[in-house]
């Protein structure tokens, strides 16, 4: 190959890139949204992704985000802290940030925020409620990834239908 076949070649792969990834995100949006409708409408959580002749190719699973432990109350909190883990106040009167994350972490998935030793109410915290799923997980099932490619290479995937180059629509 030429330099100029070389940079032909660059060229176009930059543009199919680009319409590959602006397709993946827009792709990605829609399977996150349906994903959500179907948790509401029917629990699913997980779906298979097959090719056209049902042969499986990957499971798209639905990330779930962790209810999380903020403080509601510094001064409440603080003030437990140092009562009841002194060593982890530092004198400048804050709570040591490693401890807190780890100490929050312990607390994940509690309905109060107590004390996970002495079951006390923990004052100057409180525990926001997990938001809507952002994510999801997509893990190839084993020879997903051959599968797919040997869809393409059979003409069983059409990569005209799945991406929308100039203009066209699906």
């Amino acid at each position: 190959m030429s330099l100029r076949d070389h940079a032909t070649r660059v060229a176009v792969l930059r543009v199919l890139r680009d319409v590959v990834e602006a397709e993946y995100r827009a792709t990605r949006r829609e399977v996150l949204d349906g994903l959500r409708a179907a948790r509401a409408e029917l629990g699913l959580k997980s779906i298979r992704a097959t090719l056209p002749d049902g042969t499986p190719i990957a499971t798209i699973t639905l990330i779930d985000p962790q209810p999380t432990v903020v403080i509601a109350d510094e001064h409440a909190f603080l003030a437990w802290v140092a009562e009841n883990h002194p060593d982890e106040v530092e004198t400048l009167t804050q709570v040591r940030p490693h401890w807190q994350r780890e100490f929050f972490a312990r607390l994940a998935g509690l309905d109060a925020v107590t004390d996970p030793h002495t079951g006390e109410v923990i004052p100057g915290l409180a525990t926001l409620p997990a938001s809507e799923p952002r994510s999801f997980s997509l893990r190839p099932v084993p020879g997903g990834t051959e599968q797919v490619a040997r869809a393409w290479h059979t003409g069983e995937i059409d990569l005209r239908r799945l991406l929308a180059l100039g203009g066209e629509t699906r």
